[in-house]
């Protein structure tokens, strides 16, 4: 859980050592024999070096009178040779790939030959971007075994010890070809029949954010172990990136490729659902799993390759724990969902987006209480997308933030105009829905205070709904969160509540102040005996710990009757009104058509 393969701390946690500023270099604040240096990445083939070490400026040719920090790496000589490009060149390598990579250096400086190891170490932003590059240099006067460490810090993942992506490709590329001039020598047009599973470890990086990243090291290593007890020993594990991991299978080893990914798909599953992680360890895990099989007569490893990743994809978002086998539909959905990911961000750029306003009914007053602010696309070709389709399709593609910024900023504003021409709507409130990528992601807080200030709303006329399972899922994180929000006077509401986790303890430790019944349990109220003692449980809880209750997903006046009876607070559904245009707020709230039908 370091992030890709084969990396360095310093990869992922943006660390590097303490240089404090000489005239020439920058010494490590703890004494080093390995030469370090602290690159700046200017553009594609622009790299300036801004700090180092004495050991790293031994390599610069002493007869140079420029002063090394602060040149372009390509400006600089090296030892005695004017014209090596090494450093350059792997620099350039390194930022294309996004990865560390090592090299064998050799350099003449001072009239010896020397054998340098050069490990080159980007160092990523949150975005993803690489703005600096740590370079490492070791000094080997025995070379015999140099190849070997430059192959296995290329090579292999540097936590797990298993092949790394690029290791993964070189040995399928390598498997294939192997494959075909088989096939072709012994006139088997059809080729050997070849299975990769793409293995996803769910919800890992939660670990790392929970425990922290030495603890989350422990169980990537303890997963990969896991993952490698399952397999036959003619099976070629590899860790693709992050918490990806990839198993080859070719006819060579299996009479029926097919089959054999299959139960080991199965296998796997059912090793995590059984089995703990690593001892004294209670967390458990599940994996999405995507299997493409293919002849190599028919397939490139690269085409296998896309393929398992697509299935898994596709698998990871239905649901977890499962396995989905790559057939041509998959490939027609992925390409019908990036023509509708590319006309979303269109529309999202455009503001060609529009919330449409649902009432909340005060079920004993029947007066109106307030809004839930829901997104509507209406496109020009499509017609009306449906929400259900492009909110999954925002929060899949890394949408789901502008949209929520978007959707929070304009929701407040409508609600300060309401209440600015109608001093009744001041006791409403405008209920919107937050994003698990928007707790995550930290920054909830301050476009609530942005969205409250721009628009000048109260913060007691706004509620923001989370999901049970974005709370439960990240409780620690969503508890401080939580409480930052409170700050600014709004009130919170857990939405879909019993869907999920459909755990009551824990609402004692959340400052939420409304329970949302999902729908599910208020469809059966009227019909069945279980939803009916199901939602009269919630309620009683709620109540007992100072909340309010919304049943949402009303459809029939018996529906709403009920709820009344049992003591339910608000009530929202198509019973009272389907999500209405801006437009048609006011006259509704001047109408107040309920007021006297719930009396």
């Amino acid at each position: 859980m370091t992030g890709q393969s084969s990396a360095s701390p310093f990869l992922f946690q943006n660390k590097k050592p303490t240089f404090t500023s000489k005239s020439r270099s920058f010494d490590v604040s703890s004494p080093v024999t390995d030469g370090i240096a602290i690159i700046n990445v200017e553009g594609d083939t622009s790299f300036r070096l801004i700090s180092a070490n004495e050991p790293f400026l031994n390599m610069v040719n002493k007869d140079d009178e420029r002063e090394p920090i602060g040149s372009h790496v390509d400006t600089i000589i090296w030892g005695e040779q004017a014209s090596d490009n090494k450093l350059q060149n792997h620099l350039e390598q390194a930022l294309k790939d996004k990865k560390p990579l090592a090299f064998i250096w050799q350099l003449k400086i001072e009239e010896q030959d020397k054998t340098i190891l050069c490990k080159i170490i980007p160092l990523l932003t949150k975005e993803g971007e690489i703005g600096q590059i740590t370079v490492n240099i070791s000094d080997f006067e025995e070379s015999q075994n140099l190849k070997v460490e430059v192959d296995r810090y290329n090579y292999f993942d540097q936590l797990t010890g298993l092949p790394n992506r690029f290791k993964l490709f070189e040995t399928l590329e390598q498997k294939f070809r192997t494959a075909k001039s088989e096939s072709s020598e012994f006139s088997n047009p059809h080729g050997i029949e070849a299975a990769i599973l793409f293995i996803n470890i769910n919800k890992l990086q939660r670990i790392n954010e929970s425990y922290g990243y030495e603890y989350g090291d422990r169980i990537l290593k303890a997963v990969a172990d896991h993952i490698g007890h399952s397999l036959h020993e003619n099976a070629f594990l590899a860790r693709f990136t992050n918490d990806n991991f990839v198993v080859f299978m070719s006819e060579n080893h299996f009479d029926n490729v097919k089959r054999e990914a299959n139960l080991l798909a199965q296998s796997i599953h059912h090793n995590f659902a059984t089995n703990e992680i690593m001892p004294n360890c209670d967390i458990r895990l599940s994996v999405s799993i995507g299997i493409a099989t293919g002849s190599t007569s028919n397939e490139t490893a690269d085409q296998l390759m896309q393929n398992a990743h697509l299935a898994m994809r596709r698998n990871d978002h239905l649901s977890n724990n499962k396995t989905i086998v790559f057939n041509q539909d998959l490939k027609t959905q992925a390409a019908t969902k990036l023509k509708l990911e590319t006309e979303f961000r269109d529309a999202l750029e455009a503001n060609a987006l529009d919330l449409h306003y649902q009432p909340l009914i005060n079920l004993q007053s029947g007066l109106v209480a307030g809004f839930e602010a829901l997104a509507r696309w209406n496109d020009s070709k499509r017609g009306a997308v449906s929400p259900l389709e492009f909110i999954a399709l925002a929060e899949e593609v890394g949408l789901i933030i502008p949209l929520g910024e978007w959707a929070l900023t304009k929701a407040c504003k409508q609600l300060k105009s309401w209440i600015d021409d109608d001093p009744v709507a001041s006791s409403l409130f405008m209920a919107v829905n937050v994003s698990s990528s928007h707790i995550l992601n930290g920054n909830i807080a301050a476009l609530t205070r942005d969205a409250l200030a721009k628009s000048g709303l109260d913060g007691s006329n706004l509620k923001l709904e989370l999901t049970e399972s974005t709370i439960m899922e990240n409780s620690d994180i969503a508890r401080n969160i939580l409480l930052d929000l409170k700050t600014y006077g709004i009130s919170l509401a857990v939405d879909d509540f019993g869907t999920g986790y459909s755990s009551l303890s824990y609402l004692s430790r959340i400052p939420a102040d409304t329970i949302k019944i999902d729908r599910s349990f208020v469809s059966k109220i009227d019909t069945n005996e279980e939803g009916f003692n199901i939602i009269k449980v919630i309620i009683h809880l709620a109540k007992s710990l100072g909340m309010t209750i919304i049943a949402e997903g009303i459809e029939t006046k018996e529906q709403m009757k009920i709820l009344k009876t049992l003591g339910c607070h608000y009530g929202q559904g198509f019973y009272f009104s389907k999500a209405m245009k801006k437009e048609d707020v006011p006259n509704f709230i001047k109408e107040q058509p309920f007021k006297n039908l719930l009396k």
